[in-house]
């Protein structure tokens, strides 16, 4: 809803194009619907969503972003396939289903641990966990917060990580 110095907004915008302002526009703050419907099925979720890319994701795993634009499932055993920009597939389509980059999403499985533990990049191709990778050469990232026992995290990958020696 829309309003003018008000927290009580009287009426609802709908915009069919571009939006542009000749002042400052404030917004006070994003919120992410958590609801079990919202967040239902593997591979749903709400955040920061980009669409590129060809067919070949999978709901609910964690891929990332290769030099050609396309992505691909992540495994904590390779440098190469953990330390880049990393994305939770919304479906089998990048380019219409999306590719959530951080926000609330439903891995599909369950992590492990309780409320609020920090989750790590998993040696199981695309999937995360509660526990840290330990093989010589495996990369240690955090990439989100457990929510749940039923998949939904937190997802708001590290920028760093830990090659394991």
């Amino acid at each position: 809803n829309i309003g003018i110095h008000t927290t009580n907004a009287p009426k609802t915008l709908t915009v069919a194009g571009d939006i542009s302002a000749s002042g400052d526009i404030y917004a006070k703050y994003r919120v992410f619907d958590t609801g079990s419907n919202v967040l239902a099925n593997s591979g749903s979720g709400v955040g920061d969503i980009v669409k590129f890319g060809a067919d070949g994701t999978v709901a609910g795993k964690i891929h990332y972003l290769l030099g050609t634009g396309n992505w691909a499932q992540t495994d904590a055993d390779s440098g190469g396939k953990s330390t880049g920009s990393l994305a939770v597939a919304l479906g089998t389509s990048p380019a219409s289903d999306g590719m959530l980059l951080r926000g609330i999403v439903n891995l599909g499985h369950d992590p492990g641990g309780n409320i609020g533990s920090p989750l790590y990049l998993s040696t199981d191709g695309g999937s995360a966990s509660i526990a840290a990778p330990t093989g010589t050469g495996d990369i240690a990232r955090v990439i989100g917060y457990n929510l749940n026992e039923s998949g939904k995290i937190y997802f708001t990958p590290d920028n760093t990580w830990v090659e394991i020696s």
